[in-house]
């Protein structure tokens, strides 16, 4: 039997069209994609979650694909993997895509997720987003997750104290923030993300 030769590594795209996107696909409170397009709204308190994407140096990261996902307002997911999806929100998307701009911004309209039990380890999770970038250069897609501040529940958190560093973990602790694209109902936090360099984004392994 012959030697197998490693297949050469590619950086991640992404090759996306800006009509790749649909008008709500960053908004994970209606699960309507049509522009205008009526819906009943999730359960739970609306926030807006918005930042930077930089690179090395603070040079603004754009056309990276973010993309967030999450438990609902009570802390359930619509998946089988959850024993209590019957009981997720069906007007909660709970997952959501955007591109940052030619600046790195990127935002999302979104609830404050419940925490819950995860089933398989019976450890407490706080309530979290999980985040994913994607973008040409990387060589993989990146994998984070973001705390809300003055949470108790971090404290127990298993992926929180993964970091052993606190300042670190401040890092992916939301901060409470105002801009002027929120929806006026919405609570604002900001959550900027550094793919490297000085105060890099704790990144996990998906």
């Amino acid at each position: 039997m012959g030697k197998f030769v490693p297949t050469p590594s590619c950086t991640v795209g992404p090759f996306f069209p800006a009509h790749y996107f649909g008008p709500n696909d960053n908004d994970l409170t209606v699960t309507s994609n049509a522009a205008g397009a009526s819906s009943k709204r999730a359960q739970g308190t609306k926030i807006y979650i918005a930042g930077t994407i930089y690179e090395a140096d603070r040079v603004p990261r754009w056309n990276s694909i973010v993309e967030f996902w999450q438990a609902d307002a009570s802390g359930h997911f619509a998946h089988p993997n959850d024993p209590e999806s019957s009981k997720a929100d069906p007007d909660f998307m709970g997952w959501g895509r955007r591109a940052s701009e030619d600046d790195g911004y990127y935002d999302f309209i979104t609830v404050k997720p419940g925490g819950y039990k995860d089933p398989l380890t019976g450890l407490v999770r706080a309530p979290h987003i999980n985040v994913s970038i994607m973008g040409s250069g990387l060589m993989r897609r990146l994998v984070t997750t973001f705390f809300f501040p003055d949470e108790p529940a971090n404290a127990g958190d298993p992926v929180f104290n993964a970091i052993p560093d606190a300042k670190v973990r401040e890092r992916i602790i939301l901060k409470p923030a105002k801009f002027p694209r929120a929806p006026a109902d919405a609570l604002c936090y900001r959550l900027d993300i550094v793919l490297q360099g000085e105060d890099e984004t704790p990144f996990f392994l998906d």
